[in-house]
């Protein structure tokens, strides 16, 4: 019996790639947009043609899952990506449009998508198909419909999803792998930084050129669970023919790994050169070891860009990790506010022409849809460069539009105070290995204000209490006062009355004489 190809043939690749975060009847999940983007980006670098949505409903999904199914027919590799909330019920995975509203039954159905339908988009052999989901978070709307189910399914809704075997799905030359974010019946963790766990292992590994697919989902592995102190555990099952390069062979790898590598020719090629380098590629590896500050990611860093543009601050960073000293942030300075010191180690990374080159204005800025909880992040990453906000309130006032501006004009871009997606990423990433000290600064002045209004709500709500007293007293008084003045005696005053009866009889003259 002969055996398939060793290794992918070169042919059409295609990925679909989903993320849901807008959820209208759940709890927002911050980051399955955001790992949609990083995924839609990685497959692009790897020479895939992406089909990509982001908050999508349920007539979005299946549209765009139709649209993958007549362009990926024809395929070598085909990929679905998706990222956002899912569910198992009866041992069958259904995944969550942003609308879902499940509370009845029959929402199952109408509501939700099955995934047998993204199997059932996949290209036929010899293709090799490829189904990933980060959609195993804990899920509110899972829990709203197993309270409206008959008993008996109630009982098989389990947790996360259910495992889907690949060698029951595919045959011939090509394949099936099926991978998730966790073992079947897990929760995922949705991450504390912009993407979660294990979509960011994904795009650290999985198009390595030279690493065979089920290798790189080995190397996810042990990065998540690494991540997650032993939380979570990626899981994958696969029924393959042959070996799946989704990053290229080895041949691939060499000229990725050594820029700027001279041909026999003499002619220099440009795989990973600074003229053709992906920006937004380099730049997830970059926040990625920045983020994780380890030896070991910094040196992969400038293994895969050793003249790239975070190039000098890595090997600053390696130098300081490896001497065991940490860069300080004055413990004097406001929260979100480091030194001078520390803001001219930061701005030592060089800014791509292409940054600097676009404008920022109100609407590149308002295309990045930041919530107050963004601004708020937003100042204090200026902040932890040099540049004076007037504090982390979350909103962007004349202050730290200024800030914005001086640190545009720092960076040799175009002096807007408004910021572009590019300019925001690159702030993110002069700042991310600040900013645990800056946030943990944050919350303990938060924590530490909260503490004083407790410790004075005592004495606030004595004054009120004695105000409300004198305004009582007040009111007391205003009515009562004429009364005490005449005498307590609880009997009429005869002047009184009869003052009054003579206004009353006065005012009844005048309207019978006028009518």
């Amino acid at each position: 019996m002969g055996y398939a190809s060793a290794a992918t043939p070169a042919g059409k690749k295609v990925a679909l790639v989903m993320g849901n975060s807008a959820y209208k009847h759940a709890v927002e999940l911050p980051n399955p947009k955001n790992d949609a983007k990083l995924m839609a980006e990685t497959f692009r670098a790897a020479g895939f043609t992406v089909i990509e949505g982001e908050d999508l409903d349920k007539v979005a999904m299946t549209a765009l899952v139709d649209q993958f199914t007549e362009i990926a027919y024809d395929a070598e590799i085909a990929v679905v990506y998706y990222a956002g909330h899912g569910l198992q019920v009866d041992g069958r995975n259904y995944l969550v449009p942003i609308d879902a509203q499940l509370e009845k039954a029959a929402q199952l159905q109408t509501r939700t998508v099955p995934a047998e339908k993204f199997l059932a988009a996949l290209p036929p052999d010899p293709a090799v198909s490829i189904i990933i989901l980060d959609a195993c978070r804990d899920n509110p709307l899972a829990r709203s419909l197993a309270k409206v189910l008959p008993a008996s399914r109630s009982a098989s809704m389990g947790v996360g999803l259910a495992p889907v075997q690949a060698n029951g799905q595919s045959s011939g030359a090509g394949g099936l792998l099926i991978a998730y974010a966790t073992d079947p019946g897990a929760v995922a963790y949705d991450g504390k930084g912009i993407n979660s766990p294990y979509t960011a292992a994904l795009a650290r590994h999985l198009t390595t050129p030279g690493l065979e697919i089920q290798s790189a989902l080995t190397r996810v592995r042990a990065d998540v669970s690494e991540a997650t102190g032993g939380a979570q555990h990626p899981w994958h099952n696969a029924s393959l023919s042959r070996e799946v390069f989704i990053g290229g062979d080895a041949a691939a790898q060499a000229a990725a790994v050594v820029p700027n590598a001279v041909k026999p020719s003499g002619e220099a090629t440009s795989a990973a050169g600074a003229n053709d380098v992906n920006w937004t590629v380099e730049q997830k590896l970059w926040e990625e070891a920045s983020k994780r500050n380890t030896v070991a990611h910094y040196e992969l860093y400038l293994q895969q860009y050793p003249a790239g543009n975070f190039a000098t601050l890595a090997k600053l960073n390696l130098d300081q990790l490896k001497a065991t000293a940490t860069t300080q942030v004055a413990a004097v300075a406001p929260a979100g506010e480091a030194t001078a010191s520390a803001s001219q180690v930061r701005t030592a990374v060089s800014v791509p022409d292409d940054v600097k080159l676009t404008v920022g204005t109100p609407e590149t800025e308002a295309l990045l849809n930041l919530d107050r909880n963004d601004r708020i992040d937003l100042q204090l990453r200026l902040g932890a460069l040099g540049h004076v906000t007037g504090g982390a309130d979350g909103t962007l006032g004349a202050k730290s539009r200024t800030a914005i501006g001086a640190w545009q004009r720092q960076n040799g871009m175009v002096e807007t105070t408004y910021l572009t997606e590019q300019q925001h990423m690159f702030l993110t990433v002069q700042t991310d290995p600040m900013m645990p000290q800056i946030r943990a600064q944050f919350e303990a002045q938060k924590k530490a204000a909260i503490a004083v209004r407790k410790a004075q709500a005592p004495v606030r709500q004595k004054v009120a209490g004695q105000q409300r007293v004198r305004r009582q007293h007040h009111q007391e008084d205003t009515l009562e006062g004429p009364v005490e003045r005449r005498g307590n005696s609880g009997g009429a005053d005869p002047a009184g009355a009869a003052f009054a009866g003579g206004l009353i009889g006065g005012a009844l003259g005048g309207i019978l004489s006028n009518r």
